[in-house]
């Protein structure tokens, strides 16, 4: 149900007021200072970071094919062409091409944990749940707890389609404005205070807080990066908190960016109203800024992307190791 405009106007008024309360800590500098404090986000929010181009993927998958079909193949063949099936959208193929491997190589984690993903992108939350599940049994601290996150976005997103996607929204303004959590950083808090046996007070700490961002731009960089869901997950993680913590510029983009991805109407209005809200800590604020701030960030993160495809295909051409090639130039060790 979408709220009502009193309800909206009401909201927004209590946020601006709360904001006037604090604002001495906000400035023209905010935003640089936020990207400094989380440079990684920054980027990821717009896709600037290496990835690989949709023609290395296709490389990659007919490489794995070709081992396979020779019975050259190695237990990371399979992960490889599964994953690189995954990419181009072949999400079925890539369940089945674990399949095959575990029969070969029984009761890996990675098995598991590429399931998890995968059924996410089938729809089959049943399925995802059990295989994270026992990647986590596999490996409890694998990928920097990042299938934990997973398995919580996942239960996450059953809670809201039994409730309604739009409903848990209506309130939101005055919980962000409170500094509380709300949305997935809510759920994380009742998730961390379970475990800590306060079940009735759910709480966040600034240490669990950056644990949840890390797991969820985990998920971005080696997932997607601007998948609506992920990008209003880490919005609400950001603005987490109180003002002085929190990094509500950031969650701005990061809703904004999610309701350019958003296929449903209403989701688009409901991602623009976070968005709207997220910036109301700021003074003067305006949305136009924050598209145009957007925009600029997603273009630098294209020109990169387009510069790895064409490095790929030129390698790929060439006949080289287009993997290798990669982790020479855009993933040099430190």
């Amino acid at each position: 149900m979408k709220p009502s405009s009193f309800i909206l106007l009401a909201a927004g008024t209590f946020a601006i007021t709360t904001a006037k309360l604090v604002a001495c800590i906000w400035d023209t500098d905010t935003m640089a200072a936020e990207r400094s404090r989380m440079p990684d986000v920054a980027d990821l929010i717009a896709g600037n970071f290496p990835r690989h181009s949709r023609e290395f993927h296709a490389w990659r998958r007919l490489q794995g094919e070709k081992l396979i079909e020779r019975r050259a193949a190695h237990v990371g063949t399979y992960d490889d062409l599964a994953v690189s099936m995954h990419k181009l959208g072949d999400h079925k193929l890539a369940i089945e091409t674990m399949r095959a491997k575990e029969l070969l190589f029984p009761g890996l984690y990675e098995t598991r944990s590429n399931l998890g993903t995968f059924y996410i992108y089938t729809g089959q939350l049943n399925e995802a749940m059990k295989s994270i599940e026992e990647a986590l049994v596999i490996n409890p601290n694998a990928h920097f707890d990042r299938e934990k996150y997973q398995h919580w976005l996942v239960e996450w997103i059953q809670e809201r389609q039994k409730a309604g996607a739009g409903k848990p929204q209506e309130n939101e303004r005055f919980e962000r404005a409170m500094g509380k959590p709300f949305g997935f950083a809510l759920f994380v808090a009742r998730k961390e205070s379970a475990r800590a046996g306060h079940v009735d007070k759910p709480e966040i700490t600034l240490r669990q807080l950056d644990d949840a961002i890390f797991g969820v731009s985990g998920m971005m960089r080696f997932a997607d990066f601007d998948n609506p869901l992920l990008l209003e997950a880490l919005g609400d993680l950001l603005l987490a908190g109180d003002v002085r913590t929190n990094v509500a510029q950031l969650a701005c983009l990061s809703y904004l960016h999610a309701s350019r991805k958003a296929v449903d109407e209403k989701e688009r209005e409901r991602l623009l109203a976070l968005a709207q809200s997220a910036g109301a800590v700021t003074p003067d604020f305006k949305l136009g800024r924050y598209e145009k701030l957007l925009d600029a960030d997603l273009a630098k993160g294209s020109a990169l992307a387009e510069k790895i495809r064409q490095d790929e295909i030129a390698w790929i051409a060439a006949g080289k190791d287009a993997s290798a090639e990669f982790k020479k130039k855009y993933l040099p060790k430190k």
